[in-house]
């Protein structure tokens, strides 16, 4: 356990860092993207705070509330942090910030909306995510925001579909690595954390706990969404992903619409 009592492990807390925000969804393999930067010397963070960014005093308090439970390590220089939902906003004036750099990332929602309410049955068949409308909604409204978001950046922003970080991760890694200006770039590997699997934290299924990136099975069993709810949702996720590509400095496509490494 780290112990912010002791002067220098407090100053290397207190003194600024260059602050990572991924901007996404849930069941975006947004834990897997956590995992795999957080694995990485300079970045300190790997899952979501569950927290709001509304001024330079929200960085603080993330560096406070992450080294309360985690190991500072030595020489990091960046803080990651995940915001995955509404209910926690993010203050354009923290984005705009010269310490600050925001990667958007989209997962399609013929995949994504199985597997929120897939995972709530499984998990908590109690919450509302448990409902199709319930996911729905959610899923489109918080296309929204983002879509917003990024619209209205005046700082350059990485765009990631999500799903390159499994289908072709080594130029995706890489890309990232190079506008992120990592001195040790991003790896496939990455390590088990103290929070790993737990719930709260993230993905809860043991396969995040192997260690590297494992592609999904083509056959999974997953709940079963109206086609109807699936248009609806897919006509939001291009709207958006059309904003956010047009938009970036950077960016990481899937299928035939991969970009390369560094690009816009």
């Amino acid at each position: 356990m780290p112990s912010l009592t002791d002067p220098l492990q407090l100053l290397r807390v207190l003194l600024p860092k260059q602050h990572i925000l991924l901007l996404s969804h849930m069941r975006a393999y947004t834990s897997l993207f956590g995992h795999i930067i957080g694995s990485n010397p300079a970045v300190c963070g790997y899952y979501e705070m569950h927290i709001g960014y509304y001024s330079w005093k929200s960085l603080l308090r993330q560096k406070l509330l992450y080294f309360k439970d985690e190991e500072v390590k030595t020489g990091f220089s960046y803080m990651f942090d995940k915001v995955l939902h509404n209910d926690h906003a993010v203050s354009p004036s923290v984005l705009l910030r010269p310490n600050t750099r925001t990667i958007f990332s989209l997962r399609h929602p013929r995949d994504t909306l199985p597997s929120i309410v897939t995972l709530y049955q499984q998990v908590d068949p109690t919450n509302e995510f448990n409902s199709p409308d319930y996911a729905l909604d959610y899923y489109i409204n918080r296309l929204t925001a983002l879509s917003d978001i990024a619209a209205n950046m005046e700082q350059p922003f990485y765009y990631l579909d999500a799903e390159t970080l499994v289908e072709n991760a080594g130029a995706c890694l890489e890309s990232l690595s190079d506008w992120l200006g990592l001195e040790t770039p991003l790896s496939t590997h990455y390590d088990k954390q103290r929070n790993t699997s737990k719930k709260r934290y993230g993905d809860t299924s043991a396969k995040l706990e192997a260690g590297t990136i494992i592609k999904p099975e083509a056959n999974r069993v997953r709940a079963q969404l109206d086609e109807d709810m699936i248009e609806r949702a897919t006509a939001a996720y291009l709207a958006a992903r059309n904003t956010l590509t047009s938009s970036s400095a950077a960016q990481s496509l899937s299928n035939n619409d991969k970009a390369l490494p560094g690009t816009p």
